[in-house]
């Protein structure tokens, strides 16, 4: 239960009590019931109004939810991204070019309207910006300074936090539940590929009436790839709402499937790709072969076929369309880059698993 501290509040000139002490005693009396009266006003109405103004409209959000799988492969990154899980309204995935070098996915509350406005803020419109203004900083950095990934990070957490401070109802939210996901793939020198799921929770408390002051949490950091040594190189899959109920495509190629062998035996390119993806060595498999797998394979594997969208992160030519939203991503605005120096810090990269 929140618990509200009230200030006790001094007497000014025209609050004292001493030329009370000269009048009749009824009269006296009298004042000092009005004066409780409008000490209790001062009391409750900063209580009431809040609610009262909330009633006039709220921001509200849209979701994209449904799944994601990555994988990487021997010269590219591929991703595929397909709807499902949400309520009608709901929209695909978001997949975009953060930059030249990286690729990004964003799940969950990504496009909001303010009451009273037509106009919505996206997030995959806003992205590339933020991005780009988070990274514009002397290429050397010292070895204490946040990486490029908790740059965007922070640039994003900024992006969101005016949004979310607007929220005042209850959110139907699990206590480990992100209200926006971000995924980031991209090729480190000296490193290699990894992927970072960067995942946006809130925090609420019942100010009075049922109404709460929402605010937005420093992202927790999660790296899905490369995985820890000794471990397969396969598919990295992800839902949005993580309560989504189909079968991975790492346990489809596990067992026996026909469909699947039939998918994987349409050319000698393709079934010498699957091989390798259920050996648990997709970094040996060349891109092309793979993604036609994979085209093929996400809507046998409960994937919406018409919402597929897939792209590619090219090792030398970077980011390329497979399938192509059918919406287009419509320009973003210039953001500024915020400053949060006590910014959390990723685990300390090491060389790359084998």
């Amino acid at each position: 239960m929140a618990v509200r501290v009230v200030k006790k509040i001094q007497p000014t000139r025209a609050m004292r009590f001493t030329p009370f002490a000269k009048s009749s005693g009824f009269t006296r009396r009298m004042r000092l019931l009005l004066l409780a009266f409008a000490f209790l006003q001062v009391l409750i109405l900063p209580l009431a109004s809040p609610a009262q103004e909330n009633r006039g409209g709220e921001i509200v959000a849209n979701l994209a939810t449904g799944r994601v799988v990555f994988c990487v492969t021997r010269d590219a990154i591929i991703v595929a991204a397909t709807a499902g899980g949400g309520e009608i309204g709901s929209r695909p995935p978001a997949v975009l070019p953060v930059s030249s070098g990286r690729i990004g996915v964003l799940l969950g509350a990504i496009d909001w309207t303010a009451p009273d406005t037509a106009k919505a803020t996206r997030f995959d419109a806003e992205l590339p910006p933020v991005a780009a203004n988070a990274l514009r900083r002397p290429s050397q950095k010292p070895a204490q300074e946040p990486s490029e990934i908790e740059d965007i990070g922070v640039g994003m957490l900024e992006l969101i936090r005016p949004l979310v401070d607007q929220i005042h109802h209850k959110l139907d939210l699990a206590p480990d539940e992100p209200l926006v996901e971000l995924i980031l793939a991209d090729y480190v020198q000296d490193y290699g590929p990894e992927i970072w799921n960067l995942q946006y929770r809130v925090r609420q408390e019942n100010l009075a009436n049922d109404y709460w002051q929402t605010r937005i949490l420093r992202p927790a950091y999660v790296q899905l790839y490369p995985p820890e040594k000794g471990q397969p190189h396969t598919f990295v899959e992800a839902d949005y709402p993580a309560n989504i109920r189909q079968l991975r495509l790492t346990e489809r190629l596990a067992q026996p499937d026909p469909q699947f062998d039939r998918i994987g035996h349409s050319s000698p390119d393709v079934a010498e790709a699957v091989a390798y993806l259920a050996s648990g060595n997709s970094i040996k498999a060349r891109s092309s072969p793979t993604s036609d797998f994979l085209r093929a394979a996400i809507p046998m594997a409960g994937g919406n076929e018409q919402t597929l969208v897939m792209a590619v992160l090219d090792m030398n030519r970077g980011f390329q369309w497979l399938l192509a939203p059918q919406e287009p991503i419509p320009p973003g605005k210039t953001q500024t880059q915020p400053t949060e120096p006590d910014a959390p810090s990723l685990r300390k990269r090491g060389p790359r698993p084998q």
